[in-house]
């Protein structure tokens, strides 16, 4: 298959996947001229691999080669899929998006009545192509997330108010998205394009890690000055949440 045809079935972009065989997490493939390559099945795999031990583990591009290099053999491969199948902590669905609300509501188990308030709170959003929604694979990690939470408990039931928190997070971090990549394109307006794209992908995936652990931070920082002031007024204590 072609560079394009490999970007489409990864939803990985063709910029990032230059970014990795420069790099040596993805093998150089086969040359059909100047500007053509030949990619097989195995791309599809790895790449996927690639994205799931970043997704789920956190993993940097640098212990992800690492990994990839000692697990190179077919069976210790085969073993590193399992590993990763079985014991990640988040669950991302691996995937490429989909087309039609119908199949939005059917891979993530949402509802059909709530996708439009989702899409009012700026959780979910769908592109228009031949007067259908297609959905990224991001939204239907969103939806099924919000599914989870739901079953969990985090829900108008128990008293919660989603309402009111959630589109309040998705404004809050399409702000600081639009900062960041404001800031990036300032700041990277006179390197090579190559130069940009390397960098701008490995900003990608540390912004990543770093929203999640700043999540956890606060979190923490936060239920422990409560505690304190509880502690203070002699009122019980609220468990910690992490």
């Amino acid at each position: 298959m072609k560079i394009a045809e490999l970007a489409k079935r990864t939803d990985v972009p063709k910029q990032t996947i230059h970014y990795y065989i420069r790099n040596g997490l993805l093998p150089k493939p086969r040359k059909l001229g100047s500007n053509s390559a030949e990619y097989d099945e195995s791309y599809v795999e790895r790449i996927r691999l690639i994205k799931e031990l970043q997704n789920d583990f956190f993993f940097p591009l640098p212990t992800i080669k690492k990994i990839l290099w000692e697990h190179r053999s077919a069976s210790k491969h085969a073993m590193l899929k399992i590993k990763s199948e079985f014991f990640k902590p988040v669950d991302q669905y691996l995937g490429t998006g989909v087309e039609g609300d119908e199949a939005f509501v059917e891979a993530t188990g949402l509802a059909p009545r709530w996708l439009p308030t989702l899409k009012d709170w700026g959780l979910i959003s769908s592109v228009e192509k031949k007067g259908i929604h297609v959905y990224s694979q991001d939204d239907i990690c969103v939806g099924k997330v919000m599914v989870n939470m739901a079953k969990m408990g985090i829900n108008r039931r128990q008293n919660f108010k989603p309402e009111v928190t959630m589109p309040k997070l998705a404004t809050a971090m399409q702000e600081i998205t639009k900062t960041l990549i404001d800031d990036f394109q300032r700041a990277t307006a006179d390197l090579k394009p190559t130069e940009r794209e390397d960098l701008a992908v490995c900003g990608h995936e540390i912004m990543s890690v770093l929203f999640y652990h700043l999540y956890r931070k606060y979190v923490r920082e936060y239920t422990a000055r409560q505690r304190e002031e509880q502690a203070r007024k002699g009122e019980p204590a609220t468990p910690p949440l992490l």
